[in-house]
């Protein structure tokens, strides 16, 4: 007498199920078209727009940072883009360096887990005459978010590596494997949102040592290491984020 009434439920079940995986699937579909939403795509920032805004970015991307003289506010633009940063030691340093811009662990704190490291933001203050469009303080506005934006990226990525991965990174930097590391790191940037901001940096700098807009859009600049623009409107193009 039992096994009907068994039968019905089980039949009562199964004709909800085609409805309970459409909502399952709609929950998952909604919170990945909210997670896309997150990621902001502009196309430049002036800094008359953001200027007025400064106190709100500090206030919400400052914590724990020791922002550049003189170029605190694209500092906080490029931050804005990763809020895996929100939380995390950075230490900007604005100096006459080696190389325009770098990015790295400060060495005392590489023995702490990785949201408790301080992590080093290097900005050149001077460079040899022909290269001074290399220098930060040069570059428009937008350049210089997305360039910042690209040492930024570095330390996402840092975020995620061991003290032994990050030994393995630095011994990288002096072999051909630097080539993939610097232009995975473009690519990061990339799917934060600040494509363009680097698209023009790089376009900045290869016309400076090109001399014109075309031949700077597939110029390349530093063995290959870095992407050319050309390059970078290709990932971009091939990136939904970018649709628009």
């Amino acid at each position: 007498m039992k096994k009907p009434f068994l039968t019905k439920q089980i039949r009562g079940l199964w004709r909800i199920v085609p409805t309970l995986l459409a909502l399952v699937f709609g929950l998952i579909w909604s919170g990945f078209g909210h997670a896309q939403a997150t990621v902001e795509v502009p196309r430049e920032y002036i800094e008359s727009d953001w200027r007025p805004r400064y106190a709100e970015l500090l206030e919400e991307y400052g914590k724990h940072k020791e922002l550049p003289a003189g170029f605190e506010l694209q500092a906080l633009l490029a931050l804005r883009h990763y809020p895996e940063l929100k939380d995390i030691k950075i230490r900007f340093i604005v100096d006459d360096v080696s190389i325009p811009l770098s990015s790295r662990p400060l060495w005392t704190t590489l023995l702490n887990s990785a949201k408790r490291r301080t992590y080093l933001v290097v900005i050149d203050t001077d460079r040899e005459s022909g290269r001074q469009a290399l220098l930060v303080k040069n570059q428009p506005f937008n350049a210089q978010v997305g360039i910042i934006g690209h040492e930024l990226a570095h330390t996402v990525y840092y975020l995620e590596r061991s003290f032994f991965g990050i030994i393995s990174d630095a011994i990288c930097q002096l072999s051909d494997c630097r080539i993939e590391f610097e232009r995975d790191t473009d690519t990061r940037l990339i799917e934060y949102g600040l494509g363009w901001q680097r698209y023009d940096h790089a376009l900045f700098v290869r016309r400076e040592f090109a001399g014109s807009d075309g031949a700077a859009l597939t110029a390349q600049g530093g063995g290959g290491a870095y992407r050319s623009p050309a390059e970078l409107l290709e990932l971009m193009q091939a990136n939904s984020f970018y649709s628009d």
